[in-house]
């Protein structure tokens, strides 16, 4: 407990415990979300820091009080309010009052919220626990009957999951509990489940653990109790996802409706009404630059919240590696100054040798991680478009950006001295800047999206030919080690057979353990090189099974069919979101058609009719109609138009992907087909 606690317990503890019964329940939830604080000093510190806030927020509020105070005061006259009483007097006091209300409002404001999210926290951490254990669940249960079958004990098991926190994430640090109450408190395996179920989130765990524990005292099967677990998991699985799928179909429909064809109505008759009347298309500017891609944000992060996706972060086995240093006995001591000083430099020399390795061989570094393909191609993108913008553009009588810089100065003149109407629209102001700066912006989007799409597709691309293959791999691993074979020998039997994308790998854990290497090595190895979830749990279950029992033919099985399971799941999904990207693709096809045939057919004849009465060659019936429109530069809704085309195809193409893989980035190549389409569209049709 630091300083800030113990002061804050002091003063308040007494007062919190005499209200015991009133932080039960949050009492439970820190224990739920492992926050290693009591009740009674978390909430004497959630008293002293809403204290601290609303001093803060009462201080602001006299600052606001003395800032605004005249203000309000010329907006109202407290000496004249509407009440039988007559009350002069407050006008003396009017500054005062304003102080005092100010003051009051804002520190109440600071206090209960602060308060409040004191109180919120604990139960969204808890919940957020809850949501990881029960996605992890699953491929933990598979684990613990994969090991049973193998024919370990309910404590090995156990003690084997716990181990593997790196694969099963939450699962492992919540059964960890039973491992810490047998180890160090001195409970049997009874009393330190009871306690876990007390204490865990997760209402899937605590059945799971809390039939287990009936097995156990009735002395039943304990393989067969988590057989049945297991298809229990799977068919809950394939249920939620067919509400999954429902619920995704539901959110389509909606986005399509409420973000493509909602707009492009709005859109067109917006466009009709502006052009007629000769107004101002703040609407326009609205929908297009705001309401559209804050819109589909707000879809993307509904999606992703949503998903049940797998963890982005893809751990990897600690390989022991013998060192020459390990017999050098260390002092244990205080750090000095010095020392501290010495690593400081030291991790400062890591992240930079981290950052030299990747320039190095970036495309290795790319390849693992694609959003680093960032750190290149956007300062390349920035140099290549500053040249074209500057040199290569002026050169080829594009025009340039001082060119464009002179209309808008020219137009400006011409409002100046009244030969134009004066408008207060920046857009159509500064709109030949604008202009010459689109292309350049599409041209940078492009340059620095492309590489991570590339490369992100590839990786996306291997890490889906690796769960195909692996079911495979599995079977023929199985295979030969059904016939008496060791699972050193099975893997060199089957070395040389053709796995697709694993076969390198897969001669790599050959030749690692002609070299001397032992078998759970070489198959970490393995999993390290793939570095995908999937392959991380298999090799977990593999190595930990191998440890406890020479006889790992059912636990191959288990596992096959367990990937099997998985990529069939993965299969479905992506078959089934696919009628709805395609739906999303239609729609963008239909909003790109209706934008052009606005700006190519609807947009040049309402300009030709709104100048006709000057003289444009129309007869007399055809002038005396177009009376009522007012006169427009056609540029500005064509730029307009342009705008919401490029902004629609980004906004669609992510969302597509994130509705039909489960990542933003998958719908990257989406939103540049979308893009070019609308670019080429505008840029060569127009």
């Amino acid at each position: 407990m630091d300083e800030y606690s113990t002061i804050a317990h002091v003063i308040f503890g007494g007062e919190v415990k005499k209200r015991k019964d009133r932080y039960f329940t949050l009492q439970k939830q820190l224990r739920q979300a492992h926050m290693a604080q009591t009740y009674e000093v978390y909430v004497s510190v959630a008293y002293l820091t809403s204290i601290i806030i609303g001093i803060v927020g009462a201080l602001l509020g006299l600052l606001l009080g003395f800032l605004l105070g005249g203000t309000i005061l010329e907006s109202t006259n407290l000496a004249n309010l509407h009440s039988p009483i007559s009350i002069p007097f407050l006008s003396g006091m009017a500054k005062i009052i304003v102080l005092f209300v100010s003051m009051v409002i804002l520190g109440a404001i600071g206090y209960i919220v602060t308060f409040t999210t004191f109180m919120l926290i604990p139960s969204f951490n808890a919940s957020e626990r809850k949501s990881k254990i029960n996605k992890a669940l699953p491929s933990a249960v598979t684990f613990m009957y994969a090991m049973s079958k193998g024919g370990a004990d309910i404590i090995t098991i156990i003690r084997s999951l716990h181990e593997a926190e790196s694969t099963y994430g939450e699962v492992s640090r919540e059964i960890g509990f039973v491992i810490r109450d047998m180890d160090y408190f001195g409970n049997d395996l009874r009393v330190a489940i009871h306690n876990c179920v007390s204490q865990t989130p997760s209402d899937l765990m605590q059945d799971l653990l809390s039939n287990l524990l009936s097995v156990i005292d009735s002395g039943g099967d304990v393989t067969m109790y988590l057989n049945n677990k297991v298809e229990q998991y799977r068919m809950r699985i394939m249920q939620d996802q067919k509400s999954f799928l429902e619920i995704l179909g539901l959110i389509a429909e909606s986005y399509v409706t409420m973000f493509v064809a909602g707009p492009l109505f709005i859109i067109i008759m917006t466009s009709v009404m502006t052009i007629m009347n000769g107004g101002s298309p703040m609407i326009l500017y609205i929908l297009i630059y705001a309401v559209l891609p804050i819109g589909s944000v707000m879809f993307i992060i509904l999606i992703s919240m949503l998903t049940p996706s797998e963890e982005d972060r893809t751990s990897t086995f600690d390989i022991e590696v013998i060192s020459q240093y390990d017999t050098v006995p260390m002092e244990s001591k205080e750090a000095t100054a010095d020392d501290k000083k010495r690593l400081g430099e030291l991790n400062k020399a890591r992240e930079n040798l981290k950052f030299k390795e990747f320039m190095s061989n970036p495309i290795a570094g790319i390849k693992k991680d694609p959003i680093k393909s960032l750190y290149i191609s956007l300062p390349v993108g920035i140099v290549l478009v500053l040249l074209l913008m500057f040199i290569v553009w002026p050169a080829i009588g594009f025009g340039s950006l001082s060119e464009a810089s002179n209309n808008v100065t020219q137009y400006q003149r011409g409002m100046m001295m009244g030969k134009i109407k004066f408008t207060g629209d920046p857009m159509v102001i500064y709109g030949p800047i604008l202009s010459f700066l689109d292309d350049f912006i599409v041209f940078l989007i492009i340059l620095a999206l492309a590489p991570l799409t590339y490369f992100y597709e590839m990786k996306n691309h291997r890490e889906r030919k690796i769960a195909s293959e692996m079911p495979d791999f599995l079977k023929k691993l199985s295979s030969t080690n059904e016939t008496g074979m060791t699972l050193t020998q099975s893997i060199n039997l089957i070395s040389n057979n053709n796995f697709g994308m694993l076969s390198t790998e897969v001669k790599k854990i050959h030749q690692d353990m002609q070299w001397g290497t032992d078998v759970n090595t070489a198959l970490k190895k393995f999993a390290n090189e793939l570095r995908t979830n999937a392959s991380t749990k298999v090799i977990t279950l593999i190595t930990k099974a191998a440890s406890s029992s020479g006889d790992i033919k059912d636990v191959l099985n288990i596992a096959a069919n367990d990937a099997r399971i998985n990529e069939q799941i993965r299969r479905e999904r992506f078959d089934g979101m696919l009628i709805y990207v395609v739906i999303i693709f239609i729609s963008f096809v239909v909003f790109i058609y209706c934008v052009y045939t606005l700006t190519s057919s609807f947009i040049p004849v309402m300009a030709t009719a709104a100048t006709g009465s000057t003289g444009s060659g129309l007869s007399s019936t055809q002038t005396q109609g177009a009376t009522f429109i007012q006169a427009f530069n056609p540029d500005d809704y064509v730029r307009l138009f342009f705008h919401a085309a490029l902004i629609q195809g980004l906004c669609a193409g992510v969302l597509a992907g994130q509705m039909g893989e489960g990542n933003w980035m998958s719908g990257l190549k989406y939103a540049l087909i979308m893009m070019v389409l609308a670019y080429v569209l505008f840029t060569l049709l127009i």
